[in-house]
């Protein structure tokens, strides 16, 4: 590099001279590029520096802030209740508002919701567990940059496919279904037995805020209104004074 770099003060004779300057400055900044930590792909091509000593080197989303789904111009001030449950003719119902909630605290609470282990009833072998109905799945957490590097392996058998196991990001793994992700975490948390069919059929994850359960309230609420006339909290009066209403100004 340094053979072929004139000196600063002096330009290129020949455009030969040019293009080989051209040629080397070219190279020399795609060798920075692919070296230099700090310009290398991260989450949403948010270029940072890399600290060795820290836990997690950046912090990913799945979606980037202008693609996550916000509240909309024309909608009512409304409230989340967290969580919520209901009881009808086929049992108890638990409906839990998953926004801002980790991916593996949550999916190990709907575990032990749906086996039951909440109930005194509880039996290893019977199916004593509760459904659990899951809404806003689109906006679960995951720690530090767990959303660049976590992988999910749907392994294939060399009958139906030669190129082995179908591996898929998180992040694309969003893309596709925004609700698998938490339905992943929480199928291959459940024991593997003959049971955990039964147990996922009273599983419900919905990526929006509302679900389609006709008859079960939703945990996503209108907000409550204050109300206008809100009473003193002094009930009462100082000796001798009584309230007159005030004289109108002439």
């Amino acid at each position: 590099l340094k053979h072929w770099l004139p000196h600063p003060c002096v330009a290129p004779s020949s455009l030969a001279d040019a293009m080989a300057l051209r040629r080397c400055v070219s190279l020399w900044m795609r060798k920075t590029k692919r070296l230099d930590p700090s310009r290398t792909w991260q989450s949403f091509r948010d270029a940072k520096e890399i600290d060795p000593f820290a836990k997690y080197q950046w912090q990913s989303q799945p979606y980037p802030d202008y693609h996550m789904p916000r509240v909309g111009f024309n909608a009512k001030p409304h409230r989340s209740l967290g969580g919520i449950s209901y009881e009808d003719e086929k049992g108890w119902w638990h409906v839990i508002d998953a926004k801002g909630r980790s991916v593996g605290h949550m999916a190990a609470f709907v575990c032990k919701l749906l086996q039951g282990k909440h109930r005194l009833d509880w039996k290893r072998n019977i199916l004593t567990g509760d459904s659990v109905i899951i809404v806003n799945a689109i906006h679960v957490f995951f720690r530090g940059h767990t959303w660049d590097t976590k992988v999910y392996r749907f392994y294939r058998n060399r009958k139906t496919d030669p190129r082995g196991p179908k591996v898929i990001a998180a992040t694309r793994l969003m893309m596709l279904n925004p609700s698998m992700i938490l339905s992943m975490a929480v199928k291959r948390m459940l024991p593997n037995n003959y049971l955990r069919s039964n147990w996922l059929r009273k599983f419900y994850c919905y990526p929006g805020a509302i679900h389609p359960h006709w008859g079960i309230p939703q945990v996503i609420v209108p907000a409550e209104k204050a109300p206008e006339n809100i009473p003193s909290v002094f009930s009462m009066q100082r000796p001798g004074r009584t309230d007159k209403p005030k004289s109108q100004p002439a």
